[in-house]
């Protein structure tokens, strides 16, 4: 990404802050997150407001040790008047919202004042979303919630305009959304800046079957177990490609795709190798669901140096990924079912699945792939022991 939204500041100018608390809300080119405060303090000022967007890396807000500590004198003023902050997911259902925060219907239905050209409206990803899907004018829906912001549930019960008609040749035009954009954008690099090549194999999964219903686990987190492994005896397919050179991460990270309303997300399990297929399990249903509530941390969203994409559960065969830059390789995996096949010279009835590793040809060749694949497959049929 190359700049954040800000979708709601959690905190006033002056208020008192944890480390570790929840600050403010962006809105990235995937997700909406929520940013934890650095350190504790004060507060002392807000650089970039609710609904405006700040390049990567730049000050958004000042934190001060001392409430009265003096600012540097480039510091902008104090912003007036300072927005109400978001509040918090975990008030006590049922609470009173403060005076001034907005609840929802205390503006009643009165239709929204016209917007001016090129003005925003006020709304959370959630309800732009939903409005485009149900090809409703975010712009005129009545009602707002905490911050005048046009939230879900007033985009779903409201009246509102339809979108400009359909040309009269009967073509639809769909503006793209911020996810649309950044996988045709990132997708669109991969293919065009990485040489892609990809190799395939069938791998009998009973002995895997096995393993992952003695855990509680799922097919996926026994391929991610499978696949972990294999990465620790293959650093090569832990590296990147940068500028002529290969840099090489030392975790072995790997990224699970999960298919969302809009497009695809890829949260990552960090040390995957050093967890069994419980504990795999237990991670990847947690990011899972963050991924499908719009709450995965930017922790969760990077890092990764491996990705597994199993379309499987959705009655696929066999299928081939693209490489998820910067990363070298991608697994796609098939369904699995039951196939006729030759064991010990006699025809045999097993659970098969096709797996296909899609590889950045400047990073690795066909016989390092296909060693890799290899050594997939013989921890799967082992049972990923």
């Amino acid at each position: 990404m190359d700049e954040g939204r800000i979708v709601a500041w959690r905190k006033r100018e002056g208020d008192r802050v944890r480390q570790g608390e929840i600050l403010f809300e962006v809105e990235t080119d995937k997700a909406t997150m929520e940013v934890e405060a650095p350190v504790a303090g004060t507060l002392r000022r807000i650089l970039v407001a609710a609904d405006a967007s700040a390049p990567v890396a730049s000050v958004i807000a000042l934190i001060t040790t001392m409430a009265d500590e003096p600012l540097p004198a480039d510091v902008p003023a104090a912003t007036s008047p300072i927005a109400a902050p978001a509040p918090n997911p975990s008030q006590r259902a049922g609470a009173q919202p403060s005076a001034g925060l907005g609840a929802p219907g205390a503006r009643g239905p009165s239709a929204p004042e016209p917007l001016a050209d090129g003005e925003r409206v006020r709304s959370s990803p959630a309800a732009r979303k939903r409005a485009q899907e149900l090809g409703v004018d975010i712009a005129r829906v009545t009602g707002t919630g905490p911050g005048d912001r046009v939230t879900l549930e007033y985009v779903e019960g409201a009246k509102a305009a339809p979108l400009p008609s359909a040309a009269a040749d009967g073509e639809h035009r769909e503006p793209l959304s911020r996810m649309r954009k950044a996988i045709a954008e990132r997708m669109s690099r991969s293919w065009r800046e990485a040489p892609q090549f990809s190799v395939s194999r069938d791998v009998d999964m009973t002995s895997a079957n096995a393993a992952r219903k003695k855990a509680g686990a799922s097919y996926t987190d026994a391929i991610v177990a499978a696949a972990a492994k294999a990465l620790a005896a293959h650093p090569r397919f832990r590296a990147r490609f940068d500028g002529g050179t290969l840099v090489r991460e030392d975790g072995v990270h790997v990224g699970i795709a999960v298919a969302v309303e809009d497009g695809l997300l890829v949260p990552v399990v960090r040390d995957a190798d050093r967890k069994d297929l419980a504990a795999l399990a237990k991670e990847r249903e947690r990011l899972e669901q963050h991924a499908h509530a719009g709450k995965l941390t930017a922790e969760e969203l990077t890092g990764g140096v491996f990705s597994v994409s199993n379309l499987g559960t959705m009655g696929v065969d066999r299928f081939t990924a693209i490489v998820n830059p910067p990363e070298a390789a991608i697994l796609a995996v098939g369904r699995v079912s039951d196939r006729v096949i030759a064991q010990a010279g006699q025809a045999v009835v097993r659970p098969v699945a096709t797996l296909t590793l899609s590889v950045d040809h400047r990073v690795a060749d066909g016989a390092a792939a296909a060693r890799f694949l290899d050594d997939i497959a013989k921890a799967l049929e082992a049972g990923v022991p």
